[in-house]
C-alpha cells in the first residue's frame, strides 16, 4: 500500500473546497490536463507537459487500497481509499459529480473527513502542497506521519 497526497481542483483555488467535496461525495477522485492528452495507458510520460509528468503516476502506480490525503488550501480535507483502477473519459460528465477526465473510484465507506477529527481549526497545520499529486516516499514526512496515524496503519518497516 502506498501513501499520496492530492488536490482535487481544476486550477480555481476560489472553488476548491466545492470541488473537492463534491469529487469526494461522487466517490471519485481525479485530475486533468489544460490540454488533451488522451488515456494515460496509452500516454507516455516523457510526453506530458513537463510540469504534469508525476501524473502518470496516478494511472501506473496508484493501486487499490492506497490511500490518498486530499488537500485543500494548504489543509487536509479527507483521507480516502482508493477502490478502482485507472479510468479515463474523454469528455467530463457533470452528471458523474466531477470535472475531470482521468478519474478512480475510491470506497466512500471509509473516508474520514478531517474536520471531523480536529475539531478545532485554530490548531490545525498547513500542509504545503504546490502540486497536483505526488507519491509519498518519506516515512518521516508530514503528510505520510499524518495518513498512517489516522488510518491506524502500522510503521513501515526499517
Amino acid at each position: 500500500m502506498a501513501y499520496w497526497r492530492m488536490q482535487l481542483h481544476p486550477a480555481d483555488p476560489a472553488r476548491a473546497m466545492r470541488y473537492a467535496a463534491e469529487s469526494i461525495a461522487a466517490g471519485f477522485i481525479g485530475l486533468d490536463f489544460a490540454a488533451e492528452v488522451g488515456d494515460l495507458h496509452a500516454a507516455r510520460r516523457e510526453d506530458l507537459p513537463a510540469n504534469q509528468t508525476d501524473y502518470w503516476d496516478f494511472a501506473h502506480s496508484m493501486n487499490v487500497g492506497d490511500r490518498v490525503l486530499v488537500i485543500v488550501h494548504h489543509f487536509p480535507f479527507a483521507l480516502v481509499t482508493v477502490s478502482g483502477d485507472y479510468n479515463y473519459i474523454r469528455k467530463a460528465e457533470p452528471a458523474l459529480g466531477v470535472w475531470f477526465r482521468h478519474f478512480r473510484r475510491i470506497d466512500r465507506d471509509q473516508t474520514q473527513y478531517f474536520a471531523d477529527r480536529a475539531t478545532d481549526v485554530r490548531k490545525w497545520d498547513q500542509y504545503t502542497m504546490t502540486d497536483t499529486i505526488s507519491i509519498l516516499h518519506s516515512a518521516t514526512g508530514q503528510s505520510y506521519q499524518l495518513i498512517r496515524e489516522w488510518s491506524g496503519d502500522p510503521a513501515p518497516e526499517v
